[in-house]
């Protein structure tokens, strides 16, 4: 099949769903920089950058953290090397800065205390505690709808978020559902976003609401151990839960049980405040052929079908 739409555009002409995809990442580590050394945010800058050069070793080490994920950040005219860990679990979600002397400084991360949910320490310091940020996919080398979609976006979050609070990011995933972003410290993720989105985003997170027509997914559910078909499953499931039983506040859902209940079946099963379950079955099937990113050829992809299942007025089932 031809087509002359971008990646982005088709992707919402089919109105594709976007909740469940989102693959497993609980702890983000973000490392300001253009890149000079690479020739810049390339097509798989952070794959590069792990692979050889100056940025080598410290990615490797920062890698070593479970369901860990690198992103690189900037913005314009900054000549700092900022960086940030945001641990994004159920229970406590955090984002730490500090800013770097020498990117060497990486080394001296304590991946020990990421997993012990400690505060986090770089030579024996430790990082300071922030309250949220928001990072924009602006990598256009990785795809042109990135860059193109990402950027508006970027600048409104600007102005409804504060310069200290926004970055450009390299690609986050998803580059068809540009533009894509992430709001820490919850690490959620998400997609189709315009300009206009930018205030409400910013708004409900300072108040600890969600956007579930906009929403892909959060980061891994910490204690869950969920591998990436279970964890987009659970995504999956949650936005539509949210929507039946009118729940957008963040915290007032809470993952309690992902089962596979078949070959591409799985039952997921929240929590809300009140401790009622709310379950559904999720069931995995493929999507007429479509562009991944653009100028790729069109191939079928995972989409998840939610059907809500009756539970009991209280408690776990």
């Amino acid at each position: 099949m031809q087509t002359t739409m971008t990646c982005a555009e088709e992707s919402r002409a089919v109105k594709e769903t976007l909740a469940g995809t989102v693959k497993p990442a609980d702890t983000f580590f973000l490392i300001e920089s253009s890149l000079p050394e690479y020739g810049g945010w390339g097509d798989g800058a952070v794959k590069a950058a792990a692979t050889s050069g100056s940025f080598a070793p410290h990615l490797r080490h920062l890698q070593s953290a479970p369901r860990g994920k690198v992103l690189f950040i900037r913005r314009p005219q900054s000549q700092e090397k900022n960086f940030y860990v945001a641990l994004t679990n159920q229970d406590t979600p955090r984002i730490y800065h500090a800013e770097l002397a020498d990117y060497d400084e990486l080394l001296g991360l304590d991946i020990a205390s990421l997993a012990a949910s400690m505060t986090p320490k770089i030579n024996g310091r430790e990082m300071t505690e922030i309250g949220e940020l928001y990072t924009v996919c602006t990598n256009g080398r990785h795809d042109p709808c990135c860059a193109a979609l990402g950027t508006p976006v970027y600048h409104e979050l600007l102005a409804q978020a504060g310069q200290e609070r926004v970055w450009k990011t390299t690609h986050i995933g998803g580059h068809r559902l540009a533009a894509t972003m992430i709001a820490f410290p919850h690490g959620i993720v998400y997609g189709h976003i315009d300009p206009a989105d930018a205030e409400a985003i910013v708004t409900n997170q300072r108040a600890g609401f969600m956007l579930t027509h906009k929403y892909r997914g959060r980061g891994a559910y910490a204690g869950h151990q969920l591998d990436e078909a279970a964890h987009k499953a659970a995504c999956a499931a949650e936005a539509v839960i949210r929507e039946r039983i009118r729940s957008y506040r963040i915290d007032d859902l809470r993952l309690d049980a992902v089962d596979q209940t078949g070959g591409d079946v799985w039952t997921v099963r929240y929590l809300d405040a009140a401790g009622r379950a709310h379950p559904a079955e999720v069931s995995i099937k493929m999507s007429a052929p479509r562009q991944t990113s653009c100028g790729d050829a069109p191939k079928p992809m995972l989409q998840h079908d939610v059907s809500l299942l009756s539970a009991p007025s209280c408690g776990k089932i």
